[in-house]
């Protein structure tokens, strides 16, 4: 099936084990390892570094292995509209709105002590749990029912890695050989924005009022 036309409920669901592995992956395994745990997904991609370091492209299920030296899984990168759905906890941390899952993510972190700062792209990173969120736009099937139609939305990709490369993922030797945005303007990140479930709800009436507030209401009242 082509990627724009993949359903959520037609893609697979790992679960996140920090800094150790997710799905059916971990950290430390060699390529073949990967490739028998992946049950020969097909190569697309790849590139190797003078260093020894190199990144796979799995494109028949949107993900990317990213390799250290001797060809040692370090990082995993999941495509937000083909990878599968990753979840940690109770978050689901794959094409997600990013505002909804940004605060998700916050709330989980503050349950369990965890820092959340901004990477380069100006999207959640927690060290502690080797995660570096990203986006992209959303696609899906056009009218014609044939050709990708990209739609009005974000949703999250991720990026997860070992504990070696967890502090600052985007400036160690491997992950820069897949995705080197040294070059690239950081972005400052966004304000939170609270979940539905935490704002109040307020019915408007055209040209009288909006929820508890009436139009010709002076401060005092």
């Amino acid at each position: 099936m082509s990627w724009w036309g993949r359903k959520l409920e037609d893609r697979e669901r790992w679960a996140l084990d920090p800094l150790v592995g997710l799905g059916p992956l971990r950290f430390g395994m060699d390529s073949d390892e990967v490739d028998a745990a992946l049950s020969g997904a097909r190569d697309g991609h790849s590139q190797v570094a003078a260093d020894g370091g190199s990144w796979v492209r799995y494109q028949d299920i949107g993900v990317t292995g990213i390799y250290g030296p001797e060809m040692i899984l370090v990082g995993v990168a999941i495509d937000a509209m083909e990878g599968p759905l990753v979840r940690f906890r109770e978050v689901e941390l794959i094409a997600r709105v990013p505002s909804q899952a940004r605060a998700e993510i916050g709330h989980l972190a503050r349950r369990e002590d965890a820092t959340v700062r901004v990477n380069w792209s100006g999207d959640p990173e927690i060290a502690a749990w080797g995660v570096s969120m990203g986006t992209a736009l959303e696609y899906g099937i056009s009218s014609n029912g044939h050709n990708p139609e990209r739609k009005d939305r974000m949703i999250t990709s991720a990026l997860f890695v070992s504990a070696e490369l967890a502090e600052s993922p985007y400036e160690t030797g491997p992950v820069l050989h897949w995705c080197d945005v040294r070059e690239r303007e950081k972005n400052s990140g966004s304000w939170p924005v609270k979940t539905d479930q935490e704002r109040s709800h307020w019915a408007w009436s055209p040209l009288k009022a909006v929820g508890p507030l009436r139009f010709g209401m002076t401060r005092g009242r």
